[in-house]
């Protein structure tokens, strides 16, 4: 298998937080325009000034985009440089991508943190799996 593989399951996931930037950005524009909230916010962005809770949940999104995938990027690059990379390897891969865009595809549609957890679960399962076996691997 070549190793290079274990490096394109990064980008489904880099297009999705390039996406939920465009998202959160018109929604913001959308709650300024409807008055929700002043412009003012994002270039002072006063810690004691309410945002409307679509915008606050969409920048919590965002910033969950850039948070939660970290560790996958940092093994795909790892198990990369070190060739590490199997039929199993590549499968868990897609397994955290499709798990993870199902989390995403919910919190976007119904924000409620039961109906996309068990998304968030199996990904982050799934990191922790692929996490060990590279430890196994280097271990050897």
């Amino acid at each position: 298998m070549e190793s290079i593989q274990i490096l394109f399951p990064i980008f489904p996931l880099v297009f999705l937080t390039y996406f939920q930037a465009y998202l959160n950005r018109n929604t913001v524009i959308q709650a300024i325009k409807d008055k929700e909230m002043d412009p003012r916010w994002m270039k002072y962005m006063f810690p004691w000034k309410e945002v409307p809770k679509k915008v606050q949940s969409s920048r919590e999104h965002y910033k969950n985009l850039h948070q939660a995938p970290l560790f996958f990027y940092l093994y795909c690059i790892l198990a990369f440089v070190t060739d590490h990379v199997t039929q199993f390897t590549i499968i868990m891969a897609w397994i955290y991508v499709v798990a993870r865009a199902i989390h995403f595809a919910v919190r976007e549609i119904n924000p409620v943190v039961l109906r996309r957890a068990s998304f968030f679960g199996i990904a982050w399962l799934v990191s922790l799996i692929l996490w060990i076996d590279l430890l196994f691997y280097l271990s050897k």
